[in-house]
């Protein structure tokens, strides 16, 4: 069995509608959970961005796949109020699965990867055991495009100041932000396409028909949370089957801090 960063480096394809799309599944000798993780990234984000997480998770027992979503240019159709782009993403997610012949899944998914997750799930329910949603896009009530806009903007901001305040999580941020530069200008338009995706987006009706599903539905978020605060997602309290998760830090957390969450997911997911 390879190590995990022969594994990480190992490039793996499937063929999407004549496309290819590159995706990372590490698994290590010993497997704690029947049920891969697998983390559906979010703007800007790919599975370089999660590579420490992975390892640690890897590590600790556990099967991790993620994928990097292309970054050519699709049709603005929307269905549903949707952007056809976030539908693009969720069929990419459960094309991996069938590639892999993968019978359950626990999804972690961050940001705009909660959308796209959400939306595969809600396609394909019997694959998705659990979903873990951190700092989720597509829950935020009456939601604006060029609010978020700010609020991306200003969790930049707390990302450059964590970079120079917390030595900790300086190597995660900094590659993290080196991700996020490299996605957007890949194809600017499309990344300008996917916020606007984000903003027009609402899935509570979505977790309602995934909880009668039973799915389990859990929704970690960062207190310093300036993207997607809780504060802008009021009308969730009202759901008590879906676990809430408060977690010290910001929109960011998930990868300045991968051994916290780690932890967490290993013990949600055992």
């Amino acid at each position: 069995m390879q190590n995990f960063q022969s594994q990480f480096n190992t490039k793996k394809q499937i063929d999407f509608h004549g496309k290819k799309i590159s995706f990372v599944d590490v698994i290590p000798p010993v497997q704690k959970s029947p049920h891969p993780i697998f983390i559906a990234p979010g703007w800007g984000e790919t599975p370089k961005t999660f590579k420490d997480l992975m390892n640690l998770l890897f590590d600790a027992g556990f099967r991790v796949i993620s994928v990097a979503h292309p970054r050519q240019d699709f049709k603005l159709i929307t269905k549903n109020n949707i952007s056809k782009l976030e539908f693009q993403k969720a069929e990419i997610i459960l094309s991996v699965f069938d590639f892999l012949n993968l019978e359950k899944v626990n999804v972690v998914a961050h940001s705009e990867g909660a959308i796209n997750a959400v939306l595969a799930a809600h396609t394909s329910p019997m694959i998705f055991e659990g979903l873990l949603l951190v700092g989720p896009g597509g829950l935020v009530e009456n939601e604006g495009f060029f609010e978020l806009v700010g609020r991306f903007i200003g969790n930049m901001f707390q990302d450059g100041w964590g970079i120079f305040t917390d030595k900790a999580a300086r190597k995660h941020l900094s590659s993290s932000l080196a991700e996020t530069f490299k996605y957007f200008l890949k194809n600017p338009v499309m990344g300008l396409l996917e916020g606007s995706a984000i903003s027009r987006t609402h899935l509570q009706s979505y977790l309602i028909d995934l909880h009668k599903e039973n799915i389990s539905i859990g929704i970690i978020l960062g207190t310093d949370d300036v993207v997607f605060p809780l504060k802008k997602m009021k009308s969730l309290s009202e759901m008590k089957w879906i676990d809430f998760h408060p977690m010290a830090g910001d929109h960011s957390g998930i990868f300045a801090h991968p051994e916290i969450y780690a932890v967490f997911l290993g013990e949600r997911f055992r």
